[in-house]
This record gives structure tokens, sequence and C-alpha cells, in this order.
């Protein structure tokens, strides 16, 4: 294979003339005036696997820790070792900005989910509410048919609901009942709370209640069961439409998804991103993103929160490649212990479907291996929240 020269020409790196299409041939680099103009990445690539030569504007010889050094910015190595892992898989990329988005690629598939309806009267039912458990419970007979109906609360024991007697409501059940009529005593101040005065006392304990309540609502409204996702590392996991705890078989029915809630003002480490989905995925269920409460003035279009856009393969297992197919994912390459917020992801998700293009998320850890997270956008009929399915790929 030809030695590949590059040179540095009015701060931006280039292909010497002798080596234009070589490296255009191989899917490096733009083309701008009478130049191939590369990204950072695309040189760092190619001195390091392809033996590419890089002069300056004397003619010197530049390693590639100078060019580090010299052409320095946030994210540089975490972005080149995505970019890096991803064409030593064999696939291609190309700089986000570097890349003329001049239609909608229609890659983003929408995964429809069934929409079912709540059909909930709760003014005959009055619970006792605990606040420093943040529990609601009540031990009327006539309450269990919350539990046989709705599957709200739990009556009984877990699993167990012919073994004792009594409907245990946890906090978001509560909210969700008071919401349709349940009379709420507090056990505290002997007062009847309206729902309005029980979430004011429940968010001192659970700071981001209005977007959690927002998205578990969101799902029991259109006939999903919701319970709690602690034992997945999640807020929620879910039942479609039609499912109730109370079988003739007596055998327990297992939750297939799992939703965790990423609230717009709320910011999570990349480490524990990763961590929640692959709990989720070695329990086979389905991990879903929920970003709620996100209004036209929070998206930050003013940002460029993409990195990259990446091909991949098609149906047949054929690389796809620049100039003859369209792309697959628009991409973020982030470490494992940097933090995303709710309102970035949420810009990155949108700008990612205003192309047709699903999001990929490359996360880079401290040995510099890279791991994927594809996400799904979920169609739930009715919503104004944001949900993805977010799947681990490995290319």
């Amino acid at each position: 294979m030809p030695n590949i020269a590059l040179r540095i020409k009015n701060g931006k790196i280039i292909a010497d003339e002798r080596s234009k299409s070589i490296v255009m041939a191989s899917q490096f680099g733009r083309r701008e005036l009478g130049d191939i103009v590369l990204d950072i990445s695309e040189a760092m690539f190619l001195m390091e696997f392809r033996n590419a030569t890089l002069f300056d504007e004397t003619g010197r010889v530049v390693t590639l820790n100078e060019l580090v050094d010299r052409f320095y910015s946030e994210n540089i190595f975490v972005r080149y070792s995505v970019f890096k892992d991803w064409r030593l898989r064999g696939l291609y990329g190309k700089c986000y900005t570097n890349f003329r988005m001049e239609q909608k690629f229609n890659k983003s598939p929408i995964k429809e989910y069934p929409s079912g309806e709540l059909d909930l009267d709760a003014s005959d039912l009055e619970v006792l509410f605990l606040p420093d458990e943040l529990f609601s419970i009540t031990y009327n007979p006539n309450a269990k048919r919350y539990y046989s109906n709705y599957w709200i609360g739990q009556w009984g024991l877990y699993k167990k609901s012919d073994l004792g007697f009594g409907l245990k409501l946890d906090v978001f059940e509560t909210l969700l009942v008071a919401k349709h009529g349940a009379k709420i005593k507090d056990a505290a101040s002997k007062k009847y709370l309206d729902f309005d005065e029980l979430m004011e006392i429940v968010k001192h304990k659970i700071p981001f209640i209005h977007a959690l309540f927002n998205v578990y609502e969101d799902w029991r409204s259109r006939g999903y069961v919701v319970k709690t996702g602690f034992k997945f590392g999640t807020h929620f996991r879910i039942y479609f439409p039609g499912v109730l705890p109370d079988r003739k078989d007596n055998s327990w029915q297992h939750s297939k998804h799992v939703i965790h809630v990423f609230p717009k003002d709320a910011s999570m480490i990349m480490s524990e991103w990763a961590r929640a989905v692959r709990v989720a995925h070695s329990v086979r269920k389905t991990f879903i993103m929920a970003v709620p409460e996100m209004g036209k003035n929070d998206y930050l279009k003013e940002r460029t929160e993409i990195d990259y856009v990446f091909w991949y393969r098609n149906e047949n297992n054929i690389t796809e490649k620049p100039n003859i197919n369209d792309p697959s994912f628009m991409v973020i390459a982030m470490h494992e212990d940097e933090k995303l917020s709710g309102k970035i992801l949420a810009s990155a998700l949108e700008r990612a479907d205003k192309h047709g293009l699903r999001l990929l998320i490359a996360i880079v850890d401290r040995e510099s291996s890279v791991t994927y997270y594809v996400a799904n956008r979920i169609d739930l009929p009715g919503s104004e929240n944001k949900y993805y399915e977010i799947v681990w790929l490995n290319p």
C-alpha cells in the first residue's frame, strides 16, 4: 500500500496532492475548494493505522503526539476512540459538522405500542397515608377490587395475595387514586389531603416526583400496569394492557419492559446509564428511556451535541458506504465518567429524529473500549412525552 502524505495548510489538515485519490477511495476527508480536508480523528487514524506522514507548513514531519497537542479540543480522545473503533470494524463514519444533511433518510424505525384506557373511579376508596414511608394502606376487604381489577397496590403478600389481607399502595399508586377521587388521610397530621397537597409532601422526599409521576400516569392512563423497577435498577416495570395479577393457574406474570425516567433537568453518569441498560438486558427486558416534560424552548438547537454520522450494514449484512448508501446513525461519543443531562439527550434524540436517523450513544470506558447503545423511538398514542427503546449494539 502506498504511503499516505498529509499536510497542514491554513490551520487545516489536508491530503497531499499525490495521496488525494487514496484518501478519498478509503472514505476519508471531504472536498473543500481544491483540497481534501480531514477531521482530526481521520488524521489520527491514518497516522496510527495507515502509516500516514504529516508535514507542517515548513515541511517538517509532525508526530502523532504533536498533532494531538496542536489540534487539541475538548473530548478529542473520546471522539477519536469511537471513530477508531468503528473504522477498525470495517465500518464508515463522518464528522457530523462536515456532513451535509440535505434530506430525511428514513432510517429511524418507530416502534408502535398498543394503547388501552384506564376507567378508574376511586371515590369509594379511603387509605391511610404514611408520610415517612411513602406507603398508603387500608385493611378494608372491599379495597381488594383495586388490586384484582386494576392491579393497583398489593393485596396480601407479594406474589401470594391469598396470604394475609389489606391493600398496600406505593407513592405513585397513592397519587393516582388521589387524582381519581380517593380519600387520602395523612397518618401524621390526621388531615385529608387532596392530590396537590399530597404531591407537595412527596416532593420533599422525591425531588423529581413531577417528572416521575408524569411518566407513571402517562402509561397507566393508556391501560398499562406500572410497578416498581427497583429489582432491575430502573424506576418502573410495565405490563401491557389487559394483564392482571390474579390467574386461575396461580402462575406469576413477568414484565417484559422496564422504564427509566430521565428528567430534563437531571444528569446521569454514563456508567450508571450503562449499568441500568445491562441489568435490564440480562433479565431479557426491553429498556425504555423516558424524557418527559420537554417544551419547545428546552431543546438545545444552538449546540451541536452530535459527534459523528455513521454507516452500518444493510439487511443482507453488507457494509454500507458514504456517497453510495444513506447513513444509519447520528452518534454521541462520551466517557464513562461523563454526565449526560436529560435535556441534552432529548435534544440529540430530536435532532436524530428530524433527519430520520437513529441515535447511537457510544461510551468509552477507562481502558478506551467502546460500548454502543441505539435509541429506537416509541410511538405511545396520545402521549406528549418522548420514549425510546435503548438497545445494546455489538457491531
